[in-house]
C-alpha cells in the first residue's frame, strides 16, 4: 500500500442495547440476584459498513488466498475437502475446549465406539458439511436448525434442545446459578426469533465484502446466542456457508478455526468488543486467519499428495499386489477394514488382510480399535497432518 494512501476510519457498528429483566431461579428458592441486563444486539439486515482501506486490503488478500487454494487443487477436492472438514471441526471444537484425538474421531466417523467427545465432533463434521452443501442458493433458519442438531445428538442434558432455538435465558461466563457475573448475557429467549430473521437477511445481501460481512455475521450470531449450547462451532460453521453462498468458495470449506484456535483469547475478545459497536479489529482477524489457513491448507494439501509416493518407498510392495494398489487411494479413504480394502482393490479377504498387514508393519496404517472383532486401520499420517497443520499456523 502507497504510504500516502489514506487508510479511511475504522468501521463500526451500532453498539448494543440494554433491557433490565426480572431473574427467576429455575429451582423456585431465592436467588442471589433478583434482575440482570440483557443485551439488545442491533438490527442489522440494512446495515450500512464500509471499512479502512487497511481492512479492505485485508479482505481482498484473504479472498485471493482462498481463492487461490481451490484454482490449485481443484484435481483434489475429493482427498481435500474431507481433510479440510475434519480439521475444521476438530479445531473448532477445540476452541470450545472439546478435545478428542484423531484416532478417536476416526472411530466416532466410522461408526465405532468412542468417547463423547469423539461422537461431538463428528457431529459437527455433519452439521458443518450439511450447512455448506446447502449453502449455494443461500442459507436459512431451517439450514442452522439442521446443523445443529448432530452437534448436540450425543449430549444427555442438551440432545432435548438440538436443532432448536432456546426458550430459556442463556449468558457466557459467570457461574451456573444465574448470570451474575458473566461476560455476556444474550437476549430474551423471546427476541431471539426475530433477531434470527434479520440476520438471515443481513446473510442474504450481496453488496458487502465477503469477509466484512462474515465477520459481522458471525459476531451478530455469537451475541444472539440462539442455542443453549453449540453456538461457537455453529457459528463458525456458518463462515463457510456464507462463504460458499457469496461465491468466495465452490467445493472447499476454509479451515478458518485451525487459525482462530492459535489466537483463541483474543477471537473471544474481539467478539465481546464487537457488542461496543467494533468490528474492524475482527474483520482485520477474520481476514488474516482465513489467509493464513488457505496458505497452510496449501502446504498440508502437498504433503497429502505426496504421501503415497513416500508410502511406497517404505513399504516396497510388489507391483499388482493389493497393498500397492491401496496407497494412492488411503489419503481420500484414511480410514478403511478388511472389507474396505477388498472393495477398493478388488483383492480376495485373504489378500487385503496380507495388504493390510504389510502396511501396519510399515508403519503407514495403524489400528484403531483394540477388539479383534470389527477391527479398522486409518493412514496415520493422513490423520495427523490435521494436528500438524493447527501446529503449524500456532507456532509457525
Amino acid at each position: 500500500m502507497p504510504p500516502d494512501q489514506p487508510l479511511g476510519p475504522p468501521a463500526s457498528v451500532p453498539p448494543h442495547g440494554h433491557e433490565t429483566l426480572p431473574w427467576r431461579p429455575a429451582s423456585g428458592r431465592r436467588g442471589e440476584i433478583t434482575s440482570y441486563e440483557a443485551s439488545i444486539p442491533p438490527r442489522i439486515a440494512d446495515l450500512d459498513l464500509a471499512v479502512s482501506t487497511a481492512a479492505s486490503e485485508a479482505t481482498r488478500q484473504a479472498a485471493v488466498a482462498v481463492g487461490t487454494l481451490e484454482r490449485t487443487y481443484a484435481g483434489q477436492v475429493s482427498t481435500l475437502e474431507p481433510f479440510l472438514l475434519r480439521t475444521e471441526a476438530i479445531a473448532s471444537s477445540r476452541i470450545e475446549e472439546e478435545l478428542t484425538t484423531v484416532d478417536q474421531l476416526a472411530r466416532a466417523q466410522y461408526g465405532i465406539r468412542a468417547p463423547k467427545t469423539a461422537r461431538t465432533v463428528k457431529g459437527a463434521i455433519d452439521g458443518l458439511t450439511l450447512m455448506v452443501d446447502r449453502a449455494a442458493h443461500g442459507v436459512e433458519l431451517v439450514d442452522i436448525l439442521a446443523a445443529h442438531e448432530p452437534l448436540m445428538a450425543n449430549d444427555a442434558e442438551e440432545k432435548r434442545d438440538a436443532g432448536k432455538l432456546r426458550r430459556v435465558q442463556n449468558w457466557i461466563g459467570g457461574s451456573n446459578r444465574s448470570p451474575r457475573g458473566a461476560v455476556h448475557i444474550p437476549p430474551a429467549a423471546e427476541r431471539v426469533p426475530d433477531l434470527m430473521e434479520d440476520l438471515l437477511q443481513f446473510m442474504r445481501r450481496t453488496d458487502m465484502d465477503p469477509v466484512v460481512q462474515a465477520a459481522v455475521m458471525h459476531a451478530q450470531f455469537e451475541s444472539i446466542h440462539p442455542f443453549t449450547d453449540g453456538n461457537g462451532r455453529v457459528g463458525r460453521s456458518m463462515i463457510n456457508a456464507l462463504w460458499r453462498y457469496r461465491g468466495m468458495t465452490q467445493e472447499m470449506a476454509v479451515p478458518i478455526a485451525s487459525a482462530i484456535v492459535a489466537d483463541r483469547d483474543r477471537y473471544f475478545q474481539l467478539v465481546n468488543d464487537y457488542r461496543t459497536g467494533q468490528v474492524e479489529p475482527l474483520v482485520l482477524f477474520l481476514a488474516d486467519a482465513a489467509s493464513r489457513s488457505a496458505a497452510e491448507a496449501s502446504v498440508s494439501a502437498e504433503r497429502l499428495i505426496a504421501m503415497p509416493e513416500q508410502w511406497r518407498e517404505r513399504v516396497r510392495a510388489r507391483a499388482g499386489s493389493a497393498a500397492a494398489a491401496l496407497l494412492p487411494l488411503l489419503p481420500r479413504h484414511p480410514i478403511v477394514d478388511a472389507t474396505d480394502v477388498m472393495r477398493l482393490t478388488g483383492a480376495s479377504q485373504a489378500r487385503a488382510y496380507t495388504a493390510i498387514e504389510r502396511l501396519q508393519e510399515a508403519g503407514v496404517l495403524r489400528p484403531i480399535t483394540s477388539s479383534r472383532r470389527d477391527m479398522a486401520w486409518a493412514a496415520g499420517d493422513v490423520l495427523d497432518e490435521a494436528d500438524v497443520m493447527v501446529d503449524r499456523l500456532r507456532f509457525g
